[in-house]
């Protein structure tokens, strides 16, 4: 499975390699693919912090509930 993780390191790679391109058109085409691995990044991380929030994380106890 891809992470948001894995997707910024490969943005960072990107990034840093369109630093050192002498190539305009390329380092300009790195420079989108970087900013589209960090979109579908925080398309993960809002994904499963929404995932997280809908999902219950215990069931509530009824048992030895007295009420007097």
């Amino acid at each position: 499975m891809i992470t948001a993780e894995f997707l910024r390191r490969q943005a960072e790679n990107c990034l840093r390699i369109a630093r050192n391109c002498f190539d305009l058109g390329s380092a300009e085409r790195l420079r989108l693919m970087a900013v589209e691995l960090q979109t579908k990044a925080d398309e993960i991380d809002r994904r499963g912090n929404l995932r997280s929030r809908f999902t219950p994380h215990s069931e509530p106890s009824f048992q030895n509930n007295d009420h007097g």
